[in-house]
């Protein structure tokens, strides 16, 4: 079975969702270790960054990539910089699933901005707007164990 860009835009957000979600959620009640977490979710970014990448025949309009290695060394890059996000968003008192929710938003946006190039104002308000969603439905501390 081949996979499309399109089919790989719809499933990649949820399929970051569900794995950032557990991760966080793995964090949270301490099973795992922050920044073994961090690794993790960092490389599960990566590779599907990477494969999205891959997988998109116009990559190679907006960054001049033309090999794999460009894509590759791209790649490690954006990884890095959703390290800092992943970095940045574990500390908001927020759920698990609110946590996973807003990295999969960002990450979803991100992706398609720079996949496709175009409609980047109206991409930003769509992540903007499911980022305020998001924050304004969650409960901000966890609830009180008595």
């Amino acid at each position: 079975m081949k996979i499309t860009p399109k089919t790989f835009l719809f499933v990649m957000p949820f399929l970051i969702f569900f794995v950032a979600s557990f991760i966080w959620l793995e964090i949270l009640s301490q099973k795992i270790g922050f920044i073994t977490g961090l690794v993790i979710l960092g490389g599960v970014s990566f590779l599907i960054f990477w494969n999205g990448l891959l997988i998109s025949h116009r990559t190679g309009e907006l960054f001049d990539l033309k090999n794999r290695k460009q894509i590759f060394v791209f790649s490690l890059g954006i990884m890095l910089g959703f390290c800092e996000l992943i970095w940045a968003i574990s500390f908001l008192p927020f759920p698990f699933f609110i946590l996973g929710g807003l990295f999969a938003v960002i990450f979803a946006i991100a992706f398609n901005i720079i996949v496709s190039g175009h409609n980047i104002i109206k991409n930003t308000l769509l992540g903007a707007s499911l980022i305020i969603i998001f924050i304004l439905s969650s409960p901000w501390l966890p609830p009180k164990a008595f």
